[in-house]
């Protein structure tokens, strides 16, 4: 029978006290019950909502999980879902407790799951709070299910408590190890609470005394590939930090990790290598971000792979390395420190003659990409050499050192580049391509050099200019528009290009502004009136 409930804001006192006494008494429909009580909370703002939930004793909804009613447990989650949003995590944990860790034992994972994510919540809202250590080792009991959403919230709820509290605990230790012994998958999800955990000095210092990190070098060499592929991929975090590295460096990891990297056409046929290389290469790259100069000195084969498999057939191994490429050359720190002689081994691959720097010696290749049959590849090659000679607005060095960088570097392109690649690319009818062409170009508008190679080839305007198909795809039709407000705004264009061209670009920027007035760009925040004239 269901609750003759208000429908009006106010909290109704009487309607909740009805409905825990006939949950009390347990002689009624308490799907029925449970099922109105969800309708009521619906109709209540935040404010209410929470006032109901101090008055609703929410052990008696646990109690009604006792069940393998399909309709009442659901309509139980939904209670949760509703009210643990507007109780504090003191609340909820001071007088809950108990009931939460019966909870987590649940048959249905569907219990365990709201269950968890509702605690997830708490915990991320106040961290400190001190969980019964019987809870604690249920969470840690959810680390092994089988249910991926339960053992995923587990994890991000052990994420969230005191890394000493909980290995000082023997109990809780003893679990642990004895879980990373069942099998690599619940193991990989330890280690993505360890690392976790590591990004703290001292944390690291204990999980490393506790011995809990032993199994890492025999997992980045596990023959369960899917393993080693997880393990190296959390060790990312790790190792981008000082503390982190030095520790994986201390115990082997990092040498170990080295010898996997390969650039070995016989190798890279192998399925294991082939799968293992990008994720190792990823973590080298990561940490080359940070120590660009210790990377180039101690692990100089990184970039000596990104260089060689450039050459391979296989377009996801080129990409591999153009998206590697892309990533290093998205610091200026790093641009800096690697704008130094290439390592031998790739110097002994170039064909060209003197000594160049790894970013020209990347240009080379990412040249070739480019004007070869690979279209796969080609957007992202592009977007690879657009990195490499964008320039950012950073102290670490002037502007003109940059400029005169970037320049060097673009001049490594051959072929007639302006034509052969930005033309060409901006012409073609692959979106992907386009883009790129279009970014290059607007990386070249921002800089003296750059307007010099726009003003000897014009034509490109005409692209920029007049109306095209392709300014129906949002990303096009902005950068035009950026490169057109770069041109007028930039305080090197007015000397450098020509008087034709400068009039053409006003013109155009006029003409936007009177049929579009009062209107929004497509580059967001940007009014096309805003544009300078």
């Amino acid at each position: 029978m269901s609750l003759n409930m208000s429908v009006g804001d106010n909290v109704d006192a009487d309607l909740i006290a009805l409905a825990m006494h006939k949950l009390t008494i347990g002689n009624s429909d308490i799907v029925d019950v449970l099922s109105s009580c969800n309708i009521y909370l619906n109709q209540l703002n935040r404010s209410d909502l929470h006032q109901s939930a101090n008055l609703i004793n929410l052990n008696l909804i646990f109690d009604c999980l006792n069940t393998t009613n399909k309709e009442q447990i659901e309509n139980c989650c939904l209670m949760f879902k509703k009210l643990f949003s507007v109780l504090s995590s003191n609340q909820v944990f001071n007088k809950y407790s108990l009931s939460i860790e019966r909870s987590l034992h649940h048959p249905d994972n569907i219990v365990k799951s709201t269950v968890l994510a509702e605690l997830e919540k708490l915990l991320m809202n106040d961290n400190n709070i001190d969980l019964p250590l019987i809870l604690i080792c249920t969470l840690v009991d959810c680390l092994s299910n089988s249910d991926v959403s339960v053992s995923f919230r587990a994890v991000k709820c052990l994420k969230q408590l005191k890394c000493d509290e909980i290995l000082s605990s023997p109990q809780i230790l003893s679990k642990i190890r004895t879980l990373m012994q069942t099998n690599s998958e619940i193991r990989a999800r330890i280690y993505d609470i360890l690392v976790d955990w590591s990004m703290s000095v001292d944390a690291l210092a204990l999980i490393s005394s506790k011995g809990l990190f032993s199994s890492l070098i025999p997992d980045i060499t596990n023959p369960d590939i899917m393993m080693q592929m997880v393990t190296i991929q959390l060790l990312v975090s790790l190792g981008i930090t000082d503390h982190g590295f030095d520790y994986l460096n201390s115990v082997g990891i990092i040498r170990g990790l080295y010898r996997l990297l390969s650039s070995s056409p016989e190798e890279l046929n192998n399925l294991s290598t082939a799968i293992l290389n990008p994720i190792i290469l990823e973590f080298f790259i990561q940490i080359a971000l940070i120590k660009p100069q210790l990377i180039y000195i101690s692990y100089p084969k990184v970039f000596t792979v990104i260089y060689e498999i450039m050459n391979e057939n296989d377009g996801l191994l080129v990409n591999v390395a153009t998206n590697s490429i892309k990533v290093l050359a998205s610091s200026w720190e790093c641009k800096l420190s690697l704008d130094i002689p290439a390592p031998k081994l790739m110097i002994d691959q170039y064909q060209g003659k003197g000594e160049l720097d790894i970013w020209s010696l990347f240009i080379e290749k990412l040249n070739n990409i480019v004007s070869g049959t690979k279209t796969e590849c080609k957007a992202s090659a592009i977007k690879a050499i657009v990195k490499i000679i964008q320039i950012e607005n950073e102290e670490i060095c002037s502007r003109n050192d940059m400029i005169a960088r970037t320049k060097k570097w673009y001049k490594q392109l051959t072929n007639d580049p302006f034509k052969n690649i930005i033309y060409k690319s901006c012409s073609l009818p692959f979106l992907d391509i386009q883009e790129a062409g279009y970014e290059m170009l607007l990386k070249l508008s921002e800089q003296p050099w750059g307007q010099e190679e726009i003003n000897n080839f014009p034509l490109i305007m005409d692209l920029v200019l007049k109306p095209h198909h392709s300014d129906d795809y949002i990303n096009v039709k902005t950068l035009k528009q950026q490169i057109v407000k770069t041109l007028l705004e930039s305080e090197t264009s007015r000397d450098i290009l020509s008087e034709d061209l400068i009039l053409r670009i006003h013109n155009f920027s006029y003409t936007q502004m009177k049929t579009n007035v009062n209107t929004t760009s497509s580059e967001p925040g940007m009014l096309v009136e805003d544009m300078p004239q």
